[in-house]
């Protein structure tokens, strides 16, 4: 686990450190990884997790695929009219 610290530069609020530190740790995916190892994940089912996964994200592509939709656009996935 790494260690985040954030200095709080002259005439800064505390506000604007806490919103840069807040976003350092979600850009590591800090709290993600802690909330996933508060509780022991047997191996065998871990995997049955990670095979749903995958399934739902294919199913996604290929949803995406048949609608025409494609990632990053900048209308928000819907269609101009």
């Amino acid at each position: 686990m790494s260690n985040f610290s954030v200095e709080v530069r002259t005439d800064e609020p505390f506000e604007k450190a806490l919103r840069r530190f807040t976003s350092k740790t979600r850009r590591a995916g800090l709290l993600r990884d802690l909330k996933k190892r508060r509780f022991y994940t047997k191996p065998s089912v871990q995997k049955k997790i990670d095979k749903q996964k995958s399934v739902r994200r294919q199913q996604k592509a290929l949803r995406m695929v048949t609608t025409g939709q494609t990632r990053g656009g900048s209308n928000g996935g819907r269609s101009r009219s």
